[in-house]
């Protein structure tokens, strides 16, 4: 009995090691890019809340098709967070995953206390209007980026 553990147990580490072995990446799913451009958007974002983002658009691209976002600098005139690598060059034949985030519209304050109809509601990301993301579709690395400002 315990041999025949041990055969199993070896025959599953060898299938692993050839699965390894072969360098197939595994694609990434869109809850995965959804996760990889959330991570890489939180250090710029003044609240750190994904709830405050809405996802507006999460598709796979060619390169042609979207290169035109990402040529330029990848946040000019943001401020926040952490400074930005510059922007991978863009393949025009290779496929991506597009991510498009913005933030959510401003909210009253919620109904647990009296608010004076003079106070200023509630504005979640008040210096970032909108962040795109181009994702590596096997591994999930940034490989460009763009986040739009309030103050350019």
């Amino acid at each position: 009995m315990a041999s025949a553990l041990r055969s199993a147990h070896l025959v599953v580490v060898l299938a692993l090691g050839l699965v390894a072995c072969t360098g197939e990446k595994v694609a990434l799913s869109e809850t995965q890019a959804r996760d990889r451009a959330w991570q890489a958007l939180e250090p710029n974002t003044s609240s750190h809340d994904q709830a405050n983002w809405q996802f507006i658009e999460v598709r796979q691209v060619v390169g042609h098709e979207i290169a035109d976002e990402f040529e330029d600098e990848p946040a000019p005139g943001c401020w926040q967070g952490p400074t930005i690598a510059p922007n991978a060059e863009v393949d025009p034949s290779g496929a991506y995953w597009y991510v498009h985030l913005e933030p959510r519209p401003a909210t009253a304050v919620p109904p647990q206390r009296t608010v004076s109809p003079t106070e200023p509601p509630h504005v979640p990301e008040p210096f970032m209007l909108r962040a795109s993301f181009l994702l590596d579709p096997t591994d999930g690395q940034v490989l460009a980026r763009k986040l739009y400002c309030v103050i350019y």
